[in-house]
């Protein structure tokens, strides 16, 4: 095989490993929304800041395997400030579309929120969250 064809086949893995990943954010989505619903908007410490609310190199290998780069919106103050992405319904952008810090970021108080619910559905989120970040590896290492 030559170095195109590699070089293509790479390509080709990565778009679908980056699928995979959107499917999985978006079976994952709901039920980290239901808490942030009920944790976020009495939050007076947050966490989503704007440092945080931006692509590194990983995040942009796997926005540019979707051929999805979202555009960055202008932030006027600090790292530390909120997201810039923040609105008044939590953030902004759907889940696959943050940074991959962003999903896997949970506060304390969000945290013991999902760890209190259904039992099931909490082990099904753990799962979850371990096959994202085996496939961003893999994706990553494509």
């Amino acid at each position: 095989m030559d170095k195109k064809t590699s070089s293509w086949n790479a390509v080709a893995a990565r778009g679908e490993l980056a699928d995979d990943l959107v499917a999985a954010f978006s079976a994952v989505s709901p039920f980290i929304e239901k808490h942030t619903a009920l944790v976020c908007p009495d939050c007076e410490n947050v966490c989503c800041i704007d440092k945080h609310g931006k692509y590194d190199n990983n995040d942009m290998i796997f926005m540019r395997a979707l051929v999805a780069v979202t555009e960055q919106r202008p932030h006027e103050g600090g790292d530390d400030d909120p997201c810039r992405y923040l609105d008044g319904s939590g953030c902004s952008r759907a889940r696959w579309e943050r940074p991959f810090r962003c999903t896997h970021f949970f506060c304390t108080p969000l945290l013991k929120s999902l760890e209190n619910d259904n039992a099931k559905l909490y082990r099904g989120f753990v799962v979850y969250l371990q096959y994202l970040t085996s496939v961003r590896q893999r994706m990553l290492e494509a």
